[in-house]
């Protein structure tokens, strides 16, 4: 097996990575996320063909076992939107009840959101969500890798009814508070 490489991010696994937890059960790599994060999303096409690309912000606090998640797409556009999501840790899951309250990355409201994310390592996350658009039921699949304490990439796979029809790829930085 070759060695771990140093920093942050390690690519390979030798075994399953330990998850570090704090008192509250959270995940440390959920906490490593409370920032301030800018960037650029990108949707693609099952073609390979790029759909839009959005300038995002997503600010990330949480307190205990209480996650707060404050999302702004569109940013710095008459289409700028804020979106606020509440979670909470259950079993060392983040768990999204259901709400009508969602924004899309596109702008759009959708209704009977739900999700959970977990992590997979002290350096990566997944999260899984569905919600209702325009009638059609919708599910995505995030990873969410924080490259190191200052950069961090999301990649979403969208499905609509079962099908699948676009990634949504983001690259994102830690800002400084304001």
């Amino acid at each position: 097996m070759t060695p771990s490489s140093p920093g942050p991010f390690l690519p390979c696994f030798e075994a399953i990575p330990p998850i570090s937890l704090d008192r509250w059960g959270v995940p440390l790599v959920f906490r490593r996320h409370c920032a301030l994060w800018e960037g650029t999303a990108r949707r693609i096409d099952t073609a390979g063909h790029c759909i839009d690309t959005d300038r995002v912000r997503v600010e990330i606090a949480i307190e205990d076992d209480r996650y707060v998640q404050t999302n702004t797409v569109r940013i710095d556009t008459p289409q700028q939107i804020v979106a606020c999501y509440h979670g909470q840790f259950i079993d060392s899951r983040l768990v999204f009840p259901l709400t009508d309250e969602v924004v899309t990355l596109a702008g759009e409201r959708a209704t009977a959101f739900s999700g959970i994310a977990w992590a997979i390592s002290d350096h990566v996350l997944v999260y899984s969500g569905s919600r209702s658009l325009r009638g059609v039921r919708t599910h995505y699949n995030e990873i969410i890798t924080l490259v190191s304490d200052d950069h961090r990439v999301r990649t979403t796979q969208l499905y609509e009814d079962g099908v699948y029809r676009h990634v949504t790829m983001i690259e994102e930085w830690r800002q400084p508070r304001p």
